[in-house]
């Protein structure tokens, strides 16, 4: 039998639980706009509000940064970064 973990959640300012998701956000870099694909949110199921944490939202940006500069390509993807496994590890 297989152990499952609880589906972590945050309160929602409605009451209700928001539950994780992923989005597409897109950020200003110099004169850049870099497109940063599958970032790990909460969304409220009731009220559809999104809740970013401040942490992940640096660590990320920093990441996708890198990744511009090294690549030349504006667009990031959060599920295939170094950030997934070092989270998954921590």
């Amino acid at each position: 039998m297989r152990d499952t973990q609880p589906v972590p959640s945050r309160e929602c300012l409605c009451g209700q639980f928001a539950l994780p998701a992923k989005i597409t956000i897109e950020e200003e870099f110099e004169d850049i706009e870099l497109v940063i694909h599958n970032f790990p949110v909460f969304k409220c199921k009731q009220c559809g509000e999104i809740t970013i944490s401040p942490r992940e939202h640096v660590e990320l940006y920093n990441k996708a940064v890198k990744h511009y500069e090294s690549t030349n390509e504006n667009e990031f993807d959060c599920s295939l970064s170094q950030y997934n496994n070092r989270r998954k590890k921590g």
